[in-house]
């Protein structure tokens, strides 16, 4: 029946019962028959129960008991797989189960009670088939039979659990009554007498209750067959089985870009036996690298490019008095576009123009203060004290230094004499015809000649210092403010050679502005109106290079990860049938509409011969793979849960492991691999979707296999 699992799907059917349905017609005992005789054609037969009493390694019950196999710890190989050589030695092993013939339940259904009565645990139990306890004494067997509840078919049965719907705790059944009357596991949380996990031979129970196996005829002795051996060597406490295929814990592997919190990959699926596996219907496929090609659909619009156009505005306000460029034409870079009247600019002209003429006079009285200055340093370098009167008025006769000359001259006139009267006193006193008095006057003259000579000399150097820094800072102060000027001149649009002539031109012309084009390309827009006012935010002209054109693509959300700049783009328009554009992928924005849900994706696109009109809509094509080598596998392979991706990837022939997985592009039936698998590995196609199912039921508890992983 259909079951409503916790997330609110309905689930159909189930692995198990497709395994059973395929299953059910078969001879199990002839294949066994056929197989012993294969398998070990020298063995004697032997008139001995299959049991303890055939095993070729003897029985020691002072090793303790293996509750998880069933035996003794000293003949169990699946503990000790020293002891396989021993039972293979002596012909005693099963090749098609990996036990001994003499442990194999699935070929020798009796054999577990042959083994189950050495197990200490049954203590009070008879120690051989052969002493069956009193009917008195013996209790019911688990099932339908010892259910504290009776068992009735009035509402329906559960193909999910495999018992009818009145005894179902798992789909509404009470379980008050189970556990008052201690028919309850805890450890599976599910009546003991229902438990398959604890008592695997309860299922078969319980499946002869089931309509569907009514018309089957099950008391048949080829349906007992069948029914035991499907109870094959069961896995430890704590996994989940279901006859012929069962869940066990899987290591876990994440890729990365899956939920790591999913749950969905923490079982692994294990078969019977390969012959179930493919009567079950499943097919794998080899992991392998295919050539592949993809594209992602999008709407597009194509729009100017923005880094090659120009809106252009005037950098004055003013009077629009012509304006001859129509729109459409192609104009080149410094192309006049429009005249306009305005007063700011023929303010700033004339600024300029006076700002520059005290800057010319500044330069002019530097230029002269500067030749001062070079020839009072000659002036000085020549005149000293020691030199004679001839020799300083000879080397300074052409040198124009202003007072400053006769000053210095005066005072080395004054020197010489002095110099000159101290001699020929010096001269009379010697002859005795002057006196002492009269050669200490002239001697004290001649000293204070010298040093007013040397003041003068010091005055002099020192004002002609001051007059040169004087004159360069006034002709600083005037090229910074004539900087100024032209560099708001420059601001509105003049040009160097259009400064250079301001002042010749008339005065008309100083108010004159004209719209220059920075660019070349074609004007796509037009607002200049003659007698109109403009102000300098209004543009009146936009002009744009055609020759590449830009394609904003509207991507959805889910497609990001496959797209990434550089991949190509092939871009068709409905207006323009049998033409294509190419074009390549150069922005993708970091923001995603909070409507659309979609990412704004843009790729420049050639236009050289024009085509392309900004606002065209077309279908836009990018390009993921262009035959390219990627791994991947056929799509019906991969299953979701709702939150991963996910693939059941073939260990052996019996046991398929979940593995969450990264898909990339997808076409002809194939998707491609980023993460998770490797070439070479094995995944199933037909039937990952029934194995799915069993592992989500497993998950949320709702179907006819709850599992609770055990230790």
């Amino acid at each position: 029946m259909n079951t409503l699992c916790d997330h609110g799907c309905r689930v159909a059917f189930t692995v198990t019962t497709l395994a059973l349905v395929i299953l059910g017609g078969c001879n199990e005992k002839d294949e066994q028959d056929k197989r012993r005789g294969n398998e070990s054609p020298t063995r004697p037969v032997t008139a001995s129960v299959i049991g303890p009493d055939t095993s070729v390694v003897p029985v020691d019950m002072s090793k303790g008991w293996c509750a998880g196999h069933g035996v003794p710890e000293s003949v169990c190989t699946q503990c000790n797989s020293s002891l396989v050589a021993k039972f293979k030695e002596g012909q005693d092993w099963c090749a098609e189960h990996g036990l001994p013939e003499s442990q194999c339940t699935n070929c020798n259904p009796s054999a577990r009670e042959q083994w189950a009565a050495l197990d200490p645990a049954n203590a009070t139990n008879p120690t051989r088939v052969g002493d069956a306890p009193t009917r008195e004494n013996a209790k019911p067997a688990l099932g339908p039979a010892s259910s504290p509840v009776k068992p009735t078919l009035n509402e329906g049965w559960c193909g999910g659990h495999g018992v009818p719907e009145s005894v179902c705790t798992r789909c509404g059944a009470s379980p008050a009554k189970f556990k008052e009357a201690g028919d309850w596991c805890e450890e599976h949380d599910l009546p003991e007498s229902q438990c398959v996990v604890c008592h695997p031979e309860v299922e078969a129970e319980w499946a002869k209750l089931n309509p569907a196996n009514q018309k089957d005829n099950l008391s048949s002795d080829a349906s007992n067959t069948r029914s035991e051996k499907e109870l094959k060597a069961l896995p430890r406490r704590g996994s989940s089985v279901r006859g012929l295929i069962w869940l066990e814990p899987n290591h876990r592997l994440l890729t990365g870009s899956n939920d790591s919190q999913c749950q969905v990959d923490r079982l692994q699926v294990r078969f019977l036996d390969a012959t179930t596996a493919r009567k079950a219907g499943i097919e794998t496929e080899i992991v392998q690298t295919r050539r592949l090609s993809n594209t992602i659909e999008c709407l597009a619009e194509v729009g100017f490019d923005q880094t090659r156009l120009v809106r252009i505005t005037p950098r004055v306000p003013g009077v629009v008095t012509e304006a001859s460029v129509e729109i459409g034409s192609f104009v080149k870079a410094d192309d006049v576009l429009a005249v306009l009247e305005s007063p700011t600019l023929g303010q700033a002209k004339s600024r300029y123009i006076r700002v520059r003429e005290s800057h010319l006079l500044a330069a002019a009285d530097f230029k002269r203060v500067n030749t001062i200055y070079r020839g009072t340093q000659r002036m000085l370098e020549v005149c000293t004290a020691s030199a004679a009167s001839d020799e300083v008025r000879r080397e300074l006769i052409e040198v124009r230094v202003g007072d400053a000359k006769s000053r210095l001259l005066q005072a080395h006139a004054a020197l010489e004499l002095a110099r000159s009267t101290l001699a020929r006193e010096q001269t009379l006193l010697d002859k005795k015809i002057s006196s002492e008095q009269s050669f200490e006057q002239a001697k004290s003259n001649s000293a204070s000649a010298e040093a007013g000579f040397h003041a003068t000399r010091e005055a002099v150097a020192f004002d002609n210092e001051r007059d040169r820094l004087a004159a360069m800072r006034t002709l600083k102060v005037a090229k910074s403010e004539l900087d100024a000027v032209a560099r708001e001149l420059q601001i509105l649009g003049l040009s160097d050679s259009q400064l250079a002539v301001l002042g010749s031109e008339s005065g008309a012309a100083l108010s004159r502005y004209e719209l220059r084009s920075p660019a070349a390309g074609r004007i796509v827009q037009r607002r200049a109106v003659v007698g109109e006012f403009v102000e300098q935010r209004d543009a009146l002209y936009t002009v744009t290079d055609l020759s590449t054109m830009w394609l904003m693509m509207d991507l959805r959300e889910r497609d990001l990860a496959l797209v990434r700049v550089g991949l190509p783009v092939l871009f068709t328009v409905d207006g323009l049938p049998g033409h294509a554009f190419d074009g390549i992928v150069s922005w993708i924005s970091n923001t995603v509409d909070d409507r659309t849900r979609t990412v704004k994706v843009r790729a420049n696109v050639p236009n050289e011969r024009g085509l392309l009109r900004a606002n065209m809509f077309g279908l836009a094509r990018i390009i993921v793979h262009d035959n390219d080598e990627v791994v991947s596998i056929p799509s019906e392979a991969v299953q979701t849960d709702g939150c991963c991706q996910l693939v059941f990837v073939k260990q052996d022939e019996t046991l398929f492991e979940p593995r969450k997985v990264s898909l990339g592009a997808s076409a002809d039936g194939y998707v491609e691999i980023l993460a998770g698998l490797a070439s070479g590995e094995s995944v199933v196609t037909v039937g990952s979707f029934l194995m799915k199912t069993e592992i989500l039921k497993s998950n949320i508890g709702a179907g006819c296999c709850d599992v609770k992983l055990g230790s």
